[in-house]
């Protein structure tokens, strides 16, 4: 009796062992959720779909920025967070698949423990599958720009065995291939050169073709590059001669072309100075600026100015610019009506004059009007600008002054009599 007892007591504190476990493994696992809750939610990235197609086989459609998928993830918040985008893994098994179009099912996993795909997007994915090819395509070099006149160059020479490089990919962009083109802008260059260049395969008709691979992919272009025997590069300058007229100055000169390219025998050339002038240009009869075209001097009729006879020769020629100050000059009232007068304050204003020294020497005091409008303005107080003209023209507006720019204006209706006002100046 006593040791069914026992056995009794034995089996109540089991279930009440296993009964204290399962209740604290969900007391745990409230309090887990409640501190690193389960999200759901898509991930941010749009992850790249992997492709492995049989060895011989290229996946030439979709391209591959078009091969990736949306995809939906459950997983705790921690692991949420640290999440990136490696882990996650879309798989399409191309295995055993030939040359063709197909359409096949993709998978989606996840290399992190706590976590799982929930959805994705797209599940299907139409592929094409393509031979892959290679094949020796000969190196061309464009010339898109000659050296300058006066020098010439050899054929580019090229650092690969017999001018030709491997080309692979699939086998329609391969086949189309004819070449692995390098472009040459020799337009500045004056001394030979060596310098490494990116290939681009090209089409027969000049296109760059795309999804192809090329080794090498650059390689070293050699030009020599030297200066024509029977052309010279010489400096040129234009002969001024004489002044301009009193009151006028020379203020700048600049030519096109500043040098020129002369053909003749070596000889010929190698007695030639280092720089040539043109044919003489007067100034002594202008006052203003000009632009004229003048031929070069050879000294020898047997050279050939082969780079354009002539040169442009702008000529900047200003006057000599004063000042003058004119004091005390009367403003003048126009547009006043016959009942109206007024009370100018001041009444008289300095103008300062600055222009050409000619023009400006000729002046006096009446060439100089101050002209006060005050056209449509009803009795009143204003402050009013003023407009000032000097001579006939020949000072520019912006060379003129005036002391004040401003006056105080009163307007007075005759026919109403009002206070005695004074403006004090």
């Amino acid at each position: 009796m006593q040791r069914q007892s026992n056995r009794h007591l034995i089996l109540d504190n089991i279930v009440w062992f296993i009964g204290s476990m399962v209740l604290a493994f969900f007391v745990w696992m409230i309090a887990t959720l409640q501190s690193d809750p389960i999200q759901q939610q898509r991930f941010g990235e749009r992850v790249p779909i992997r492709m492995n197609p049989d060895a011989g086989l290229l996946v030439t459609l979709p391209t591959t920025a078009n091969r990736q998928a949306s995809v939906v993830i459950r997983a705790p918040n921690s692991v949420m967070e640290l999440l990136t985008g490696d882990e996650i893994v879309v798989t399409a098994d191309l295995s055993g698949l030939s040359a063709g179009e197909h359409t096949v099912e993709l998978k989606a996993s996840l290399a992190r423990q706590q976590t799982s795909v929930v959805d994705f997007s797209p599940h299907q994915m139409h592929v094409t599958l393509e031979e892959a090819a290679q094949r020796q395509v000969p190196l061309r070099a464009v010339v898109i720009n000659e050296p300058p006149a006066g020098y010439s160059r050899s054929d580019p020479t090229f650092n690969v065995n017999l001018n030709q490089v491997l080309v692979s990919g699939a086998a329609s962009k391969v086949n189309s291939v004819v070449a692995a083109q390098v472009d040459l802008d020799l337009l500045q260059r004056r001394n030979p050169i060596e310098i490494d260049l990116k290939l681009t395969p090209v089409d027969a008709d000049g296109n760059v073709v795309t999804d192809v691979t090329l080794d090498p992919q650059t390689v070293r272009v050699n030009v020599n590059i030297r200066r024509r025997d029977d052309v010279r590069e010489i400096s040129v300058r234009p002969n001024v001669q004489g002044m301009p007229p009193d009151g006028y100055v020379l203020n700048a000169l600049s030519y096109e072309p500043q040098s020129v390219l002369i053909s003749g025998t070596p000889s010929e050339l190698a007695g030639l100075a280092d720089t040539l002038s043109t044919q003489p240009i007067d100034l002594s009869n202008h006052t203003s600026s000009f632009e004229v075209s003048v031929p070069i001097v050879l000294p020898n009729p047997n050279l050939v100015v082969i780079s354009g006879q002539n040169i442009t020769v702008s000529v900047e020629i200003t006057p000599i610019t004063t000042s003058r100050q004119f004091e005390n000059i009367p403003i003048k009232v126009l547009g006043l009506g016959s009942t109206l007068s007024s009370i100018i304050v001041p009444n008289t204003v300095s103008v300062l004059v600055n222009g050409p020294q000619e023009s400006v020497n000729e002046l006096v005091e009446n060439d100089v009007n101050v002209i006060l409008d005050l056209n449509g303005l009803a009795p009143g107080n204003y402050t009013l600008p003023l407009t000032i003209s000097v001579g006939q023209g020949e000072i520019p507006s912006g060379g003129i002054s005036v002391l004040p720019g401003e006056v105080d204006v009163q307007i007075i209706d005759n026919n109403i009599p009002t206070a005695e006002v004074t403006l004090t100046p």
